[in-house]
């Protein structure tokens, strides 16, 4: 109990905390990060024999890192497919995400927590099985890729596979966040999956 006690606590005093940014201190972030994330994909590039990667986004909201200059990158100057997460709204819904392609013209909607989502048919959604890589929205982490989300859990439940294999097992989970949602030690479950590195506006960081 305490340890959920001190998440709770913990999540909402690092979501207060990147909330108190000016947006100028976003948007210089943000600026950052999307220079330092143009350098990762071209190093992804050359350590494997793929010129084009699916990647996972997502859009940002309550203080996150924004995401809009990255992702107005990847349409305009890459040649990689871009996905947005969307969740299940059936009555089998089990957690899991699934990832729809995004692109300037896709329809979108607003799903059950008010989050834009495209709007597309269910047989048009990608797995995450399928994806290169995911940038992934996080309210905190640490030195060892422990990841604190929103604590819905979605994430983890979605790429609850990547347990059962080797860390660098497709795809790659990296966090999207500024350097100061870095703490020292984070509170960690039996079905959390860690990062294999962080995007800050300090540069990339794998573990």
């Amino acid at each position: 109990m305490t340890d959920y006690l001190n998440s709770d606590l913990l999540r909402k005093q690092l979501r207060l905390q990147r909330q108190s940014l000016s947006e100028a201190e976003q948007m210089r972030h943000a600026q950052l990060a999307r220079h330092h994330l143009h350098n990762f994909l071209h190093s992804i590039q050359k350590m494997t024999s793929q010129k084009t990667l699916n990647i996972a986004f997502f859009l940002a909201q309550d203080g996150e890192m924004p995401t809009a200059q990255a992702i107005e990158m990847l349409w305009q100057s890459m040649p990689h497919t871009l996905f947005l997460p969307v969740l299940k709204s059936t009555p089998d819904d089990d957690g899991v995400m699934m990832f729809a392609e995004y692109t300037p013209d896709t329809p979108m909607k607003a799903n059950q927590f008010g989050i834009l989502e495209p709007s597309l048919k269910e047989s048009d959604l990608l797995s995450g099985e399928k994806l290169d890589l995911v940038l992934t929205p996080l309210v905190g982490f640490d030195s060892k890729g422990n990841r604190m989300g929103m604590g819905g859990g979605y994430y983890d439940r979605t790429f609850q596979f990547k347990q059962q294999s080797s860390k660098i097992c497709p795809p790659l989970l990296i966090g999207w966040a500024h350097n100061g949602q870095q703490v020292a030690q984070l509170p960690v479950n039996p079905w959390d999956i860690p990062l294999n590195g962080v995007i800050t506006e300090m540069g990339f960081r794998e573990f």
